[in-house]
């Protein structure tokens, strides 16, 4: 019989690795722009919201994909527990912290490649792209890694019952990243000063927040009760088309807005205007929780109809 104390939640521990190694290699990162930094307060009270602002970002990118990709290995390999976990959180956070090093080096290079260019819109968005889907491929191979060099430590366990709270908790926490990561894109968009002052900031992530909770909701009512598995790849699919459904739906409604205000507006009582807009903005949001059940419920049909 194993020990208690062999058994270990890998994804859990996976996604505090990869958040405490964003946390750490950001301090370190903002103490050395603060020794070349002049002593303006200005500026560094730019820098600070700006490595603040990333570090929140990270946080959720990286936590989200350690959780999910260490759930989707778990689901398919069976890996539940190892002997030594420290150990393979320690071969992972190892692996991240020599992949920040080659990426650091890496935009260094692109630095010194387009030099000024890279402040230009489009180019600012593209490396933030880019950046992301490196970000995929750095977990991943991390974690593999991890596991090959940890692979005599595996514990056979059957896996942990009761997943419902978990996937739907993984639906909200990937809708919150998507407002995140959204608004994140849209950043160079503005002016540098407005895209870190805190009206922003605070806004975006009361928006991810919220967005976030009415995802989880419609998970949770969508789900199967007697969930085993929280099925990865059905629930991010499940959580792509909501996310896409209900921002359709939020730019048809700033359509709709957008010609009450600037269209008809005159002919139409102020009173019954503000009553309209009220109501036009609280569609969406009932439009996250509404999509979000509906496509989980259609993907997780087969596993409802299988427990039954």
């Amino acid at each position: 019989m194993n020990h208690p104390a062999q058994r270990s939640n890998l994804p859990w521990l996976a996604a505090v690795t990869a958040m405490l190694m964003v946390v750490a290699w950001h301090c370190v990162t903002f103490g050395l722009m603060m020794l070349r930094a002049p002593s303006d307060n200005e500026q560094i009270f730019t820098y600070l919201t700006m490595t603040l602002k990333t570090i929140g970002e990270g946080l959720l990118v990286q936590g989200g994909l350690a959780f999910l990709v260490a759930q989707w290995h778990g689901e398919r390999r069976q890996e539940w527990a190892f002997q030594r976990p420290l150990l393979l959180m320690a071969v992972f956070a190892g692996s991240l912290l020599g992949w920040d090093i080659v990426i650091m080096v890496l935009y260094q290079g692109m630095f010194m490649l387009f030099g000024t260019a890279m402040m230009g819109h489009g180019l600012q968005t593209g490396i933030f792209a880019f950046g992301l889907a490196l970000d995929v491929v750095v977990i991943a191979s991390s974690w593999w890694l991890a596991l090959l060099v940890c692979r005599k430590d595996r514990i056979a366990m059957p896996p942990p019952a009761g997943q419902r709270t978990r996937a739907a908790g993984l639906a909200g926490w990937m809708q919150a990243t998507a407002v995140v990561v959204g608004m994140a894109l849209l950043y160079p968009l503005v002016n540098a000063y407005d895209a870190y002052s805190p009206v922003i900031v605070i806004s975006t992530w009361i928006g991810a927040l919220l967005a976030g909770a009415l995802a989880f909701g419609g998970a949770w009512l969508g789900l199967p009760r007697n969930l085993s598995l929280v099925r990865v790849g059905r629930l991010l699919s499940a959580s792509v088309l909501a996310f896409v459904c209900a921002y359709l739906l939020l730019a048809g409604v700033g359509v709709v807005v957008a010609l009450l205000i600037f269209g008809g507006s005159g002919h139409v009582d102020d009173v019954i205007a503000i009553a309209i807009l009220v109501a036009l903005g609280l569609i969406p949001l009932l439009g996250m929780l509404g999509f979000q059940w509906l496509w989980t419920r259609v993907l997780y049909t087969k596993v409802r109809r299988a427990a039954n």
